[in-house]
């Protein structure tokens, strides 16, 4: 859809329509170049497991802030950013499987299903990838080669209710992004041709 007179194109406008989120344990075998994230046909090394359906309400919530306030020179109008920030994305697991627990709690269940957890102290460091396709065609891929869960929370055991796994993902800086916290796609709608 073309702008109108006042220049607002709604074919622009992000409204999710479908997506998934994938992990992969470090080092990661490769980073995706620009060239092969842009592809409609990519496909995620097989060392990426996707986390599987993800609750209505618990697409992912993005946060990208600075840390700290910005450095202040003695003339008056000069600062420059601390460069610090606290990047995160959140979502809600709405799957209960083995590899979403190895991701969340640090350590895979074994042949009977169990494991031995210890809140709050996952120090795995792992590798996310989203992927998120808009009503209007356009999709968005985010690679984020460092990230560390932050939190997770059970959502409240309701009969006949997605009992979900709400999770907050911690974004740092990675080497192979050249100390940057992730790689982003905009990939635009393909033309159809008549």
């Amino acid at each position: 859809m073309a702008a109108d007179a006042e220049g607002n194109d709604i074919g622009l406008i992000g409204i999710p329509v479908t997506g998934f989120l994938a992990w992969a344990p470090l080092p990661l075998a490769s980073i995706l170049t620009p060239e092969e994230g842009a592809s409609l046909s990519l496909v995620l090394d097989p060392a990426w497991s996707k986390v599987g359906l993800i609750k209505q309400d618990g697409g992912f919530d993005w946060t990208g802030e600075a840390n700290g306030d910005a450095i202040e020179f003695w003339q008056e109008g000069y600062s420059e950013p601390t460069g610090l920030a606290n990047v995160s994305i959140a979502t809600t697991l709405a799957e209960h499987k083995a590899k979403n627990q190895e991701l969340l709690y640090g350590v895979a269940p074994d042949s009977f299903g169990s494991t031995d957890i210890e809140e709050a102290s996952n120090g795995k460091r792992v590798g996310l990838f989203s992927h998120e396709v808009f009503k209007s065609g356009w999709i968005r891929r985010r690679l984020m080669p460092n990230v560390g869960v932050q939190t997770v929370k059970l959502d409240k055991s309701e009969r006949g209710s997605v009992q979900g796994q709400a999770v907050t993902f911690k974004v740092d800086r990675a080497s192979q992004l050249g100390m940057k916290h992730y790689r982003q796609w905009i990939i635009p709608p393909v033309p159809v041709t008549p």
